[in-house]
């Protein structure tokens, strides 16, 4: 059996005018081999007023023109875990197709496009994206590969039908501004193969390790100077509708007043002890964690669970200790990993607005020396760059154990993951603050 659709034929432009060409429309008119602009344009011109006016006039340009046309800052993130579920098994079936052209044509790849040799494309340049990944990241696991499709395949589906459509046969046109994810910087390419003319505007500095692809791909164009403050530009109208956020279930104390040490004691129940063994099946380190969702994902510390074969954890009130071997996710610099234990428990909530203060009180909850869900209460003592990272520094007493604990305000809100104390000084303890948290696991938090 052989595919007998043809896929798109990618030509990219070599700029002599970059913007000029960007700003260029051209019709599609159905043709199988399309020229296709893809340019990093760093730094500004002249001025930042004026970088912002010439954006500006760019967005009410393509408007008029009735272009599709998308003008990002950031690519959206994963807040629905049933999303993340039905993703989840649409990467397991089509990931058994990729190596076979003629399943991998009959398997559905998210929302299909009206466009055969559109959508034969698309899967074409999603197997070329799964291999440009595989090359870039040798040491990376199945779970990291997982991950990363899950990610790319919820672009899809949120992008694509805002950018493709019967009616429209002119090239879309992508805007890109700001630092950017390399895992973003794929995904223009990977749009630019669908026949998007992208843009990546940058007024400080280029992507960071610019694959080989893209470099090869790309035109750059870098300007005299360069603005290093931060940058926010009011969003056009074009720009697609947000998806409704399901509401949280999470277990959290909604009142506006501070809670008693007995009501915020309570929240143990979504507290877990650790128990990290090795590959002889003996423990080689043992911690807390934090329940951020109800299905049973599992917020740490990495230095609680690397190198861990599988692990165990222990829930309040309970007497059973579960075993798992889902290690999700993790960050080197953030010292953060996520573990999936098969059962329910509530969740904490994370805090996501306002900022703590010297002075505030805190709780901490961990199982410092291995004695389950202690709870100990003191201040933030002060803030702390340590190794290029925020910390918040807290007086609440915490021991070997404590690691992977939760650091709550008065409201019951996850503030701060337990992460480190100092040996030679007393009450000198760390934790990563929220804002990281959410950085990090964004995806996972109910």
């Amino acid at each position: 059996m052989f595919v007998t659709t043809r896929p798109l034929k990618i030509k990219y432009k070599n700029l002599q005018n970059p913007m000029q060409d960007f700003m260029q429309i051209n019709d599609n008119n159905n043709s199988l081999t399309k020229e296709v602009v893809f340019l990093r344009y760093i730094g500004i011109v002249d001025s930042i007023d004026l970088y912002q006016q010439d954006i500006l006039k760019m967005d009410a340009y393509f408007a008029q023109q009735r272009i599709p046309y998308l003008r990002l800052h950031k690519l959206e993130k994963i807040t629905n875990k049933a999303e993340v579920d039905r993703l989840m098994e649409l990467w397991e079936n089509v990931q058994a197709t990729l190596e076979h052209l003629p399943s991998l044509d009959k398997a559905p790849l998210g929302s299909k496009l009206n466009n055969a040799s559109l959508e034969w494309t698309k899967k074409l340049s999603f197997k070329q994206i799964i291999q440009i990944y595989k090359d870039s990241q040798p040491h990376s696991n199945a779970t990291l590969l997982k991950n990363f499709a899950i990610k790319f395949l919820y672009w899809m589906d949120y992008y694509l039908p805002r950018i493709f459509s019967a009616e429209n046969q002119k090239s879309p046109k992508i805007v890109f501004i700001g630092d950017i994810a390399q895992h973003e910087l794929l995904f223009l390419y990977f749009l630019s193969t669908l026949g998007c003319d992208i843009c990546y505007m940058n007024p400080r500095e280029d992507g960071a390790n610019i694959p080989s692809v893209i470099a090869a791909s790309s035109t750059l164009h870098k300007c005299r100077d360069f603005y290093q403050k931060e940058l926010t530009i009011p969003m056009h109208s074009v720009q697609p509708p947000q998806p409704p956020i399901p509401p949280a279930q999470s277990a959290k104390i909604t009142s506006t007043e501070e809670c008693s040490y007995e009501q915020l004691a309570s929240l143990a129940i979504s507290v877990v002890m650790i128990k990290t063994f090795g590959p002889d099946n003996e423990v080689v380190c043992f911690g807390s964690g934090v329940v951020l969702h109800h299905d049973g994902y599992i917020l740490t510390n990495l230095h609680v669970v690397s190198g861990g074969a599988y692990y165990t954890v222990l829930y309040e009130n309970d007497t059973i200790e579960y075993t798992t071997d889902q290690f999700v996710k993790y960050h080197n610099i953030y010292d953060l990993a996520i573990l999936k234990v098969n059962r329910a428990s509530k969740a904490l909530p994370v805090k996501k607005d306002g900022q703590l203060v010297r002075g505030q009180k805190i709780v901490a909850i961990g199982s410092p020396l291995g004695l389950f869900n202690s709870v100990s209460d003191g201040i933030v003592s002060g803030f702390r760059d340590i190794r290029q990272m925020s910390m918040i520094q807290f007086t609440a007493a915490i021991s070997n154990g404590s690691s992977g604990g939760a650091l709550l305000d008065m409201h019951g809100r996850l503030v701060g993951l337990i992460t480190a104390g100092f040996d030679d000084g007393q009450n000198l303890n760390l934790a990563v603050p929220a804002h990281i948290i959410y950085q990090f696991a964004e995806n996972f938090i109910e």
